[in-house]
């Protein structure tokens, strides 16, 4: 999410019907220093003082978007609450307060803020001589407030607002990405498919797109075109675990004839990210159906360390061990599995 290209988008990730927001930085001061506390506070006092003047007010501006870039966003809601006493009417200041209150996790505070922002802004993007600059600001403000609403559980308000960005600006990526999100947590996949592909098309890049497009075509059923998107992930992305693994695992649901892929990018994601329990449960499984039990043992041990509630590796330890001849073994890892189901039942 942008305003002039300054302030820190927000990626958005679904939990449940609801989104929920965390920082994912691309200001444009990057190599900026960032104020040190005392310089913030000074900076404060500054433009609350009586003879502050637009160059002072420009110069901390600039200094709120250095920490929102940083995610110092309590003490960056601070200062543009200094400058919007002075500016209650500048859109880059009450959304940059907006931004930071939100991120500050302040969701309650920041919606009356968010609000302000759109109001500011709106009737310039509605206008016929409207520039795209207004435009992508607009959209901001209507995608910011929208997630403020869903994570305060409000999605049929979070939707319309979404509905008006993504009219406003098709070819806004937040807008767009958030869109299936909102939809792909409502339920609708289709629509979220949608958006989703709209949004790769708009950053063919960007991992965030492609993961959520790939799994949520493997909601839906679309097994090949799920395959397609996390293997695009993979070779897009080769360093980000995320695409290695679903492909990985989709592929050893497939039977035998992924196999020995679905191994190898299961293992080169183990290689990222040493700790993804799916990816060692995975693992685990396959090598003891392809008589190689000794080898399952390690990972699935590991996924018992990752998820010591969860008896699947326990399960998965126990055929392991008894293919092995490891009948003890075998029966103490039954035993942990019972365990654990009897005291998910009194739960």
């Amino acid at each position: 999410m942008r305003c002039f290209r300054e302030f820190s988008c927000i990626c958005l990730i679904t939990a449940g019907a609801a989104l929920f927001h965390a920082p994912c930085l691309a200001l444009a001061q990057s190599e900026t220093r960032a104020p040190s506390p005392g310089e913030v506070q000074q900076s404060i006092a500054l433009v609350r003082s009586a003879d502050v003047n637009d160059e002072i007010i420009s110069r901390t501006r600039s200094m709120g978007q250095i920490l929102l870039h940083v995610g110092r966003f309590a003490e960056a809601a601070n200062l543009f609450a200094a400058l919007a006493e002075k500016k209650p009417a500048d859109f880059r200041i009450v959304y940059g307060q907006a931004l930071a209150t939100f991120n500050s996790g302040h969701a309650a505070e920041a919606e009356p803020l968010a609000r302000r922002a759109m109001e500011i802004i709106l009737p310039a993007a509605r206008a016929a001589d409207r520039q795209p600059e207004t435009t992508t600001q607009a959209a901001d403000s209507l995608v910011l407030l929208s997630v403020i609403l869903a994570v305060r559980k409000d999605d049929p308000a979070a939707l319309k607002l979404l509905e008006q960005a993504v009219e406003i600006a098709p070819d806004h990526f937040d807008a767009q990405l958030s869109m299936g999100r909102l939809l792909f947590g409502m339920g609708n996949d289709n629509g979220a498919i949608s958006h989703f592909r709209t949004a790769v098309s708009l950053q063919p890049e960007n991992s965030q797109a492609m993961f959520f497009l790939a799994t949520t075509l493997e909601h839906a059923g679309d097994i090949e075109g799920a395959m397609s998107s996390y293997r695009n992930l993979a070779n897009t992305r080769p360093e980000l675990y995320e695409g290695h693994l679903g492909l990985g695992s989709l592929l050893l649901k497939q039977g035998d004839k992924g196999v020995d892929e679905g191994l190898k990018e299961l293992a080169r994601a183990l290689e990222i990210n040493p700790n993804l329990y799916e990816a060692r449960v995975a693992l685990g499984r396959s090598l003891i159906a392809r008589g190689q039990p000794s080898q399952a043992i390690i990972h699935l041990r590991r996924a018992a360390e990752l998820a010591p509630q969860n008896p699947e590796p326990h399960y998965q330890l126990s055929v392991a061990y008894r293919r092995l001849g490891r009948a003890d073994a075998a029966a103490q890892e039954a035993a942990i599995v019972k365990r654990i189901n009897e005291s998910r039942r009194v739960k």
